[in-house]
């Protein structure tokens, strides 16, 4: 019976460590059965619920054998279904489930437990998340780890909303540390600012499907690179196009050094823009000429934009480009002009900011909203982008 015992704990400790229990009932009862009190304080976080409970208090529970028996059915669900060979995917269309599709956005809502999420962009990265691994595809999510996350809310004694933040503690979620073949945390580097940036990064594993979250927060780095990966769009436009480049160019090294690779680039809103780029980097260093670069990096990606106001697009000035990214016109062979160029609708006006949106349907073969309503919204939008033709002709 002690040997089961372990076993059974061992089972739970691996389960909290899956997203899988966020949409499985089952799963969710039986953690919350475990101590509805620490359920309940602890924000229904199944992997410090484990941590809180006592060696004694977890046999204690799981010695009735009612409640064991419920245990060990949910753990036979989640085995069966990580296991599974007979996924939609499978059936229907077995060649998506071996071509992985590396979906890089700058937040995804999975629950309360991982707060990295601001509004309805990350709630929809994460519901394509939890689809995908319901459906057996391969998908492969990229995103940064806020240790601050987004900010919570709460009433005053004054009776005024307030706003603060919580540090995050990776033990206490339902994470896992990316490792090297010699157990040690998996090191990458990006150069931001001409400076070399290293992070390493964290796995959310929402069911069978991984998503990496990029943490910089580092002792080698300089605090203002340390705290890149400290909040949900926290700081200035200097921040956020370091946050970008982080997440894009840092994102695709990060799958590079994992062996992953990707058939398809999945950029959800312009953030992530900057990895077309570090593609493009990929082929000319092996020899590609800067249009042929251009024209593979486009055979790769795919672009969905969220945003239904042109203030809302993430806009950045010749300078600011200039301090962030000056390394990169080097590494495409091309001048710092021919680089700005691709972020502005007209190339040849110094005066328009650089436009990760811009980029980023310059950058994809293929471009949506996020609703029909939406969609025509954004080809008028974007209308500017493509002259010569008609509204229906923008292919968004």
């Amino acid at each position: 019976m002690e040997n089961q015992i372990e076993v059974t704990v061992a089972g739970l400790s691996r389960l909290a460590r899956n997203l899988w229990w966020t949409w499985n009932q089952d799963a969710q009862d039986v953690f919350e059965e475990l101590s509805p009190r620490a359920w309940r304080y602890l924000y229904h976080n199944a992997v410090a619920v484990l941590r809180e409970l006592s060696d004694e208090e977890l046999r204690a529970r799981l010695l009735d054998e009612e409640f064991n028996g419920r245990v060990q059915e949910v753990l036979r669900q989640f085995d069966a279904y990580l296991g599974a060979t007979d996924t939609w995917a499978a059936e229907h269309a077995p060649g998506l489930a071996k071509r992985q599709v590396a979906y890089f956005s700058a937040e995804f809502g999975f629950h309360e437990t991982l707060p990295i999420a601001a509004g309805g962009l990350g709630m929809l990265a994460g519901d394509h998340a939890k689809s995908a691994s319901d459906l057996g595809l391969g998908f492969v999510g990229v995103s940064l780890f806020y240790r601050e996350g987004y900010f919570q809310q709460a009433i005053n004694a004054e009776n005024w909303q307030t706003e603060y933040y919580s540090q995050l503690d990776p033990q206490n979620l339902p994470l896992e540390p990316v490792l090297d073949d010699e157990g040690q945390p998996l090191i990458c580097t990006v150069e931001i600012a001409a400076e070399p940036v290293s992070f390493r990064a964290w796995v959310a594993n929402v069911g069978r499907c991984p998503v990496y979250l990029i943490d910089a927060n580092l002792p080698t780095n300089q605090p203002h690179f340390r705290d890149l990966t400290q909040r949900v769009y926290g700081g200035d436009n200097s921040t956020r196009i370091m946050q970008e480049i982080l997440l894009g160019i840092g994102g695709v090294r990060l799958l590079r050094r994992l062996g992953v690779e990707p058939s398809v680039f999945h950029m959800n809103e312009g953030h992530a823009a900057f990895l077309a780029l570090e593609l493009m980097r990929e082929q000319i260093s092996d020899g590609t000429d800067f249009d042929e670069a251009l024209a593979g990096a486009r055979r790769q990606c795919l672009f969905t934009t969220h945003t239904p106001v042109p203030a809302g697009h993430d806009r950045f000035g010749s300078e600011l480009m200039d301090y962030a990214v000056r390394h990169l016109p080097g590494q495409l062979n091309i001048s710092t002009d021919e680089l700005l160029a691709l972020g502005r609708v007209n190339p040849s006006d110094d005066n328009e900011e650089f436009c990760m949106t811009v980029l980023a349907l310059k950058a994809a073969r293929a471009a949506n909203g996020v609703s029909e309503l939406h969609g025509q919204v954004s080809r008028e939008m974007w209308f500017c982008l493509y002259p010569g033709g008609t509204l229906d002709d923008v292919p968004i």
